[in-house]
């Protein structure tokens, strides 16, 4: 499966990506202030731990159909990104909560 984490500096993409040590691993820009750059990898299933506080999500889709039509459901206060990778699969990257949510949740406590 396909899965992302952030990165609040260049420093630490940069790091994932030369750790990873293989093609199914790249950096990406993500539009985000607090934390700019992507770092999109391939990894086995049931060998990977995602904090419960990493902000950005990756839904994998065998077609880009079926990528498309969620992508196209999100808000786009969730910044997505629509694209194929490199096994033929379509991935789509957004923050799981907009910002604004985020905000208003916290302040509302």
């Amino acid at each position: 499966t396909w899965i992302t984490t952030s990165c609040e500096t260049w420093n630490c993409a940069a790091a994932a990506f030369v750790l990873a040590g293989d093609s199914s691993t790249f950096v990406l820009p993500s539009g985000n202030e607090k934390r700019p750059w992507l770092v999109v990898r391939r990894v086995e299933e049931g060998s990977i731990f995602i904090p419960e506080d990493e902000p950005f999500r990756c839904e994998v889709f065998d077609d880009m159909s079926g990528a498309m039509s969620s992508y196209q459901d999100l808000d786009p206060c969730h910044g997505p990104t629509l694209m194929n990778v490199s096994d033929g699969r379509a991935v789509v990257l957004a923050l799981r909560e907009c910002e604004s949510d985020a905000r208003r949740r916290s302040v509302g406590h």
